[in-house]
């Protein structure tokens, strides 16, 4: 009898234990990673043209800027912040 009775407390401790682990969500998947945030260089901020040409080799072609390629100055609007 005792043998039965010292069962029936291993198995009630062991559904108990593991019922107990069941409880974590570790079987969940985590969440996805949000994307990073791409952020335009620097020199893209004075016209995209212009942050090319300052990209490129020293050794490649002169680029001959055209309209557009630069963005006006403005006395009127707040100034660019420089990251240096």
């Amino acid at each position: 009898m005792s043998r039965i009775l010292h069962r029936a407390i291993l198995v009630t401790a062991l559904g108990s234990g593991l019922a107990a682990c069941g409880s974590n969500n570790s079987s969940s998947p985590a969440p996805p990673a949000p994307p990073p945030v791409v952020v335009a260089p620097q020199e893209n901020q004075f016209g995209a043209a212009f942050g090319v040409a300052f990209r490129a080799s020293p050794t490649s072609t002169p680029v001959s800027p055209v309209d557009g390629d630069i963005v006006p100055l403005s006395l009127t609007t707040n100034p660019v912040n420089l990251v240096g």
